[in-house]
């Protein structure tokens, strides 16, 4: 039986406009009618998270930033592991001589220490956040991150709970994944082929899933988890209930999946739920 559902949120939960569909509220609604929990498990900050949710009246404990976060439904603070400076000091050593765009998910909000130059470019070319390039004007997003440098970064106290190393070359993105896991204690993964996202070792998705299950008493195999991407991978590998691929994952994530549903713009996620818990099959499997 089925008491934790686990969804990523772009290309999963949100269709291609970051919209969250009639369908799919209807189907987290039918959840907590038979309560059984939704957490969301999202690369995202937490406000970028909370916006859709908000938008579509939904109510829900949020895994964010790859894990390197977790948030209560009220906006409480459960867990945190952000990287340590020394780390980030590395990643930034390794990365320099290929001229990338960065996005420090900070305490205080997303920082980058690119130009609004090359911030635009980046963003309109679909390479820095393309995820949301459909979801954003460039106006919506600039707004939301500070053009800082690599020293105030530094020489300041925040905490940088996730970085995004972001270049349009995907060989080039190769050479520095092969240093980036080279190093000790960094997780390295992907949403889109133009980034890189860097957490500490203990701050992924699977990991933060799992301590929040058994913080809330639900065992592996009660859970059902989705997503469409490498940063969904940590999740998925595990021997949950059901793993489920959305139709427009990549072929990795459908091949490690146990199973594939419908794309996000095809209701993917509320398919899963009627086909797996709702339905009168399911419920006498």
């Amino acid at each position: 039986m089925i008491r934790l559902v686990a969804s990523d949120m772009d290309g999963t939960l949100l269709n291609r406009f970051g919209k969250i569909s009639s369908l799919n509220i209807a189907a987290i609604e039918a959840l907590r009618r038979k309560n059984i929990n939704f957490v969301v498990c999202t690369g995202r900050s937490f406000a970028d998270a909370s916006l859709p949710l908000k938008e579509a009246g939904i109510s829900c404990d949020i895994i964010c930033m790859n894990g390197a976060a977790v948030f209560d439904s009220r906006g409480r603070q459960m867990r945190k592991q952000p990287l340590l400076k020394k780390q980030v000091n590395r990643i930034l050593s390794i990365c320099r001589p290929f001229s990338v765009l960065y996005d420090f998910m900070t305490e205080e909000g997303s920082c980058t220490t690119s130009t609004m130059e090359e911030f635009r470019k980046s963003f309109e070319d679909k390479i820095f956040l393309p995820m949301v390039s459909d979801e954003h004007t460039y106006e919506s997003i600039v707004q939301r991150f500070h053009f800082t440098t690599e020293e105030v970064i530094l020489g300041s106290s925040w905490d940088i709970y996730k970085m995004s190393v972001v270049h349009e070359d995907p060989e080039v993105l190769k050479q520095i994944r092969f240093s980036l896991e080279m190093e000790e204690g960094i997780s390295v993964a992907s949403s889109a082929p133009s980034n890189l996202e860097l957490t500490h070792i203990r701050a992924q998705k699977g990991s933060a899933l799992m301590e929040y299950a058994a913080n809330t008493e639900v065992r592996p195999r009660e859970i059902l988890a989705m997503g469409d991407s490498e940063n969904d991978l940590s999740m998925l590998n595990l021997p949950l209930g059901y793993t489920i691929a959305m139709g427009n994952a990549t072929e990795l994530i459908k091949r490690k999946a146990r199973l594939i549903t419908r794309s996000n713009d095809e209701d993917g996620v509320a398919v899963a739920i009627d086909a797996l818990i709702l339905s009168e099959a399911a419920a006498v499997y």
